[in-house]
């Protein structure tokens, strides 16, 4: 996840907002529109960050420590 790198800081605090007015059900567009922002990179971004944790929620603990395990081992 390269997201800080790629893109400034107050992009990806808006797309976090952006995130939680849609899991609440807010419609916010117009108060993001007010910003001036592009909200296709806003939305993008989110995009970006919804999958980065729909990809690592796949990872187990198990998965883990059997990882963990195996680079313990290594000489």
């Amino acid at each position: 996840m390269d997201l800080i790198l790629m893109h400034p800081p107050h992009l990806i605090i808006l797309a976090c907002l952006y995130i939680a007015t849609v899991y609440i059900e807010k419609d916010a567009i117009a108060w993001f529109e007010e910003l001036r922002v592009d909200m296709n990179v806003v939305k993008n971004i989110s995009m970006e960050i919804l999958d980065f944790y729909e990809n690592h929620r796949l990872i187990t603990d198990e998965r883990m420590n059997m990882a963990f395990n195996k680079l313990a081992f290594k000489p």
